[in-house]
């Protein structure tokens, strides 16, 4: 890949990736300012009528701590992301991260999405303690505590984004490791970064925007859609350790009671060659295909696994049933045996749960 190559993947598919994963912390930023403004807001000035004149004003022009946090956000994302690329190309594959400490940081996400949607709306005082507060240094620093808090946050959130990367950044960090070589490594991690910089910046100025034209009811929509996103993402670790009890199971179970969508007939059966039950799964940036096999329970089966040009996070494969876990290159090929000895469905998925499949053991 040239450079402009891994802008445009940032500014296109990345951005879109790292947006589904990542817009949430966004929104978090966003929601937390807003709230402490409409606060102040309420606070100095008494005629209701006036308030929702400066909100109107306001929403009419940009000025600059709408532009702040979101700017702060993407400055933390790119150093963090960068310094990642500098070490990757300089260590190799050694700095991978496991798929434990890959779900740990999306819970983690998921629980500060929470955390910040109780806190929007008023639950409980406690919600107010989870939330990152700037250290008293900087807001003597800065001498403006709405300031403080729209510089230290996003940026602490910023950084951290490098612990719950998007499908199309793992494929980039594979690129950069590829490398050998720091500069490099860090080049494009630093480029890609920067591509997807566009979009994170119309999410955050857009959400400042409309959070003062509906001034009302802006913090439960923001609250609403922080506890879908976290939702969203715990069910796909659920996915990933593929658990009793996930979204797509549930639905299935109260739509498909009689097995029609996961039918004999529909999976694709194993091809049998000297007593080995072979399978081949394709590996492609939207998914996993076929996304229904068979296989008899008791016979021997070697799995292969094809993938093309993948920038996605289907490239990292997860079979927890059979105990693989592996990450693939583009263009790479990975087989593994295994006997099945339990009847059932048993789901493979991404590292993410977002590109899923089912194997049933019969």
């Amino acid at each position: 890949m040239n450079w402009i190559s891994i802008f445009l993947t940032g500014l296109t598919s990345g951005g879109l990736s790292c947006l589904a994963v990542q817009g949430g912390l966004v929104a978090s930023v966003i929601a937390n300012q807003k709230d402490d403004e409409l606060e102040e807001a309420d606070k100095n000035t008494s005629s209701k009528k006036k308030v929702k004149e400066v909100a109107a004003t306001s929403a009419k022009s940009f000025d600059a701590l709408d532009w702040l946090p979101i700017t702060v956000f993407l400055v933390g994302k790119l150093i963090s992301h960068t310094i990642l690329g500098l070490l990757l190309g300089f260590l190799g594959s050694k700095l991978e991260l496991s798929l434990g400490i890959r779900l740990g940081f999306q819970l983690a996400a998921a629980l500060f999405m929470l955390a910040t949607a109780a806190n929007l709306l008023e639950l409980h005082p406690i919600f107010r303690y989870v939330l990152l507060q700037p250290p008293k240094f900087l807001t003597r620093m800065i001498r403006n505590t709405s300031k403080s808090k729209a510089v230290f946050t996003p940026f602490v959130l910023g950084l951290m984004t490098i612990f719950i990367p998007c499908g199309v950044t793992q494929s980039m960090e594979v690129l950069a490791i590829s490398t050998a070589n720091p500069i490099l490594g860090a080049a494009i991690m630093f480029v890609f970064v920067l591509g997807t910089s566009p979009l994170f910046g119309i999410l955050g100025v857009g959400t400042a925007k409309l959070s003062e034209i509906w001034k009302g009811s802006f913090l439960k929509i923001a609250a609403a859609t922080l506890v879908f996103l976290a939702a969203s993402s715990m069910n796909g670790i659920l996915v990933v350790m593929d658990a009793p009890v996930t979204f797509q199971k549930v639905m299935i179970a109260v739509l498909d009671p009689a097995g029609v969508i996961y039918a004999d007939s529909d999976a694709t059966q194993a091809v049998v060659a000297k007593g080995t039950q072979k399978v081949t799964i394709n590996v492609t940036s939207s998914g996993y295909s076929p996304r229904n096999l068979a296989v008899k329970a008791g016979v021997p089966v070697e799995l292969t696994l094809k993938s093309g040009e993948v920038y996605s996070c289907a490239s990292y494969f997860v079979f927890p049933e059979f105990g693989i876990k592996t990450q693939l290159k583009q263009n790479d090929l990975q087989t593994f045996k295994f006997t099945p000895t339990k009847k059932g469905r048993f789901t493979y998925s991404c590292s993410m749960g977002m590109y899923t499949g089912v194997m049933e053991v019969l």
